[in-house]
């Protein structure tokens, strides 16, 4: 099983110690996450929030169409996104088709 990472230095710098094979520092997040998600070799991709945040409908059809690889979404040194909460919420509704939280 292969981790792959797109984020920034400290969190790639990071990964790659805990034995990530295929990190990249973001740079053209769409084209880096394109190619990792075809990478078969990759099972799971981490991805920073302020970087998943550029590409959020991109990810989503992703995620909704495909099993492997695993997308998770992890904050940076600075802290966790507030609006996280409602972006799930909405994932949901989109897949399942009904509002969970009213």
């Amino acid at each position: 099983m292969k981790i792959a990472c797109i984020g920034d230095e400290d969190t790639v710098a990071l990964l790659r110690l805990a034995g990530a094979s295929h990190c990249v520092v973001a740079d053209d997040v769409s084209r880096q996450f394109d190619e990792l998600v075809k990478n078969e070799e990759v099972e799971i991709l981490v991805i920073n929030e302020k970087y998943a945040e550029k590409i959020r409908d991109k990810i989503l059809s992703f995620m909704l169409l495909n099993d492997k690889p695993i997308i998770v979404e992890i904050p940076d040194k600075k802290g966790k996104i507030k609006e996280r909460k409602e972006i799930i919420r909405k994932f949901i509704i989109r897949a399942v088709g009904v509002d969970a939280g009213e």
